[in-house]
């Protein structure tokens, strides 16, 4: 009996991890530290790059920020800004973003199929942007 229990809360972990849509654990990559000496934003990337998620599915974005010699660097978070844009316009707002301002993770949904930008702004004497392309089927 014991171990039909145990097989149990087994097929039942199994199944639950895939459909909560986690990510799994990633390792922090050598050289992922952050340069403490040149700290000015040369550019950012917004990691992934493109998704494509169904309506109303949530999809957390990253903004990384690097110098002029290609090394991760940690920004002034209250620089940081994300906004949205759907393929059209006169739409009104139709998408969502978790955080708008001061971090560098939010998380993007959107109620309509179509094509959507996720942005990164860097506010400083440049203003940088990056972004993130998303397909909503």
């Amino acid at each position: 009996m014991k171990k039909v229990y145990i097989a149990l809360l087994i097929i039942m972990f199994l199944i639950t991890v895939p459909l909560t849509g986690c990510d799994g654990f990633t390792p922090s990559v050598p050289g992922d530290e952050y340069d403490e000496e040149n700290t000015e934003v040369a550019y950012l990337k917004v990691f992934p790059a493109s998704a494509t998620l169904s309506a109303n599915q949530a999809k957390k974005f990253e903004v990384k920020t690097y110098n002029s010699e290609d090394k991760l660097i940690l920004p002034d978070l209250s620089k940081i800004k994300w906004v949205c844009a759907y393929e059209c316009i006169a739409c009104g707002v139709v998408c969502d973003l978790s955080s708008t301002q001061g971090s560098l993770q939010t998380t993007f949904s959107a109620e309509r199929t179509g094509e959507y930008e996720v942005w990164a702004k860097f506010e400083g004497t440049e203003n940088k942007w990056a972004k993130a392309v998303v397909q909503v089927n």
